[in-house]
């Protein structure tokens, strides 16, 4: 390969996309309305690109927006109120929780002292009036009150100018690449812009479908708060796994309290492993996959791999990581592939 075909990166612009990420890592929590307005741009920015042919960028975007808003108020309207309703049901029935527990836990822990004697140990050590405090000061509030407005204006303030001002973004920074390689970095770019809109759009349906099928199985086998527990079950999929400790130990807690004898827990827990084996074998690997290009097992490959090597947060960035990996390794391939000791020419 030629001198002028290959993409050297001064060492300088490495430091300084290095500094970027670091910037961005501790403003994280102020950045959270626009990661949030990104995420919903990458949703409607197909809707906009069409509805923009006909009516203009400008007022394509408000009227998506405000299909959006008008679809997000129904949809308030009409699960609110049933979520709420759960959610009131599980404070009233609080009070009378301890004394339910004990009366379904009591035998069994009379039947295991040492069990009893090392929870009491853990429990010893708690201080539950420090604990609410600290959960008021973070969550209570005027200032937090204050942030959560804020952050409900600048979402959509953000989101409209992300799809009407994302064509001329785009253009200034392809000002920055050097001419020789604009359009194979346009081509790349655009790629990795396609398929992680995908996985988003994706990603989504997944989560919808999976707290459909979750609070639908839950309400079948009786057990309460299902619907709210199913919207946990279906969102905390984006972190794959992660229903199994955030959905299914309060499902059996409920179930057990209501008076589930110990064959319909073991129910519960077989009817939610069957469901989110779905979306672990087919919803996320087909639908998730085939919008950002990957094949099946690549989307496994990649929940397995990061999962494993970074942990929650290798679970949550797999399928980003593994699109941009796969086009990386593309063009790795077709350099090796030019290069004259493949082609058969001299080295």
């Amino acid at each position: 390969m030629s001198a002028q075909g290959k993409v050297r990166i001064p060492l300088g612009f490495v430091a300084l996309a290095g500094a970027g990420l670091l910037a961005l890592w501790f403003l994280r929590s102020a950045l959270a309305p626009f990661f949030l307005a990104l995420v919903l741009a990458y949703v409607l920015e197909p809707l906009v690109d069409r509805l923009a042919r006909k009516l203009g960028r400008e007022w394509a975007s408000i009227l998506v927006i405000l299909g959006a808003v008008a679809v997000a108020v129904l949809l308030a309207w009409a699960l609110l109120p049933l979520l709420w309703d759960q959610v009131d049901r599980l404070i009233t029935s609080l009070p009378s929780l301890k004394g339910r527990l004990e009366n379904r836990l009591g035998p069994w822990f009379q039947a295991h002292p040492l069990v009893l004697a090392k929870l009491r140990q853990g429990l010893d050590g708690l201080d539950p009036m420090a604990l609410v405090k600290e959960v008021g000061m973070a969550g209570a509030g005027l200032l937090g009150w204050l942030l959560s407005l804020i952050t409900l204006i600048l979402v959509p303030l953000i989101l409209y100018y992300l799809l009407v001002e994302g064509p001329r973004l785009l253009q200034e920074l392809d000002d920055l690449v050097p001419s020789r390689h604009l359009e194979r970095a346009k081509g790349i770019a655009g790629e990795v812009n396609n398929r992680l809109g995908g996985y988003i759009r994706g990603q989504l349906a997944v989560s919808l479908v999976m707290s459909l099928l979750q609070g639908l199985a839950f309400q079948i086998l009786g057990v309460p708060n299902a619907w709210l527990l199913g919207l946990v079950a279906g969102f905390s999929n984006v972190v794959p796994y992660s229903p199994y400790i955030t959905a299914l130990p309060p499902a059996l807690l409920f179930a057990a309290v209501n008076g589930t004898s110990g064959g319909g827990l073991l129910l519960v827990a077989l009817v939610f492993t069957l469901v989110q084996k779905t979306e672990t074998v087919y919803f996320t690997p087909v639908w998730v996959g085939r919008a950002s290009g990957l094949h099946p097992l690549e989307v496994l490959l990649a929940i397995l791999s990061f999962g494993y090597a970074f942990g929650v947060v290798g679970l949550i960035f797999a399928v980003p990581l593994m699109i941009v990996l796969k086009i990386a390794t593309r063009i790795a391939l077709e350099h090796y592939k030019a290069h004259p000791w493949f082609v058969g020419g001299e080295p």
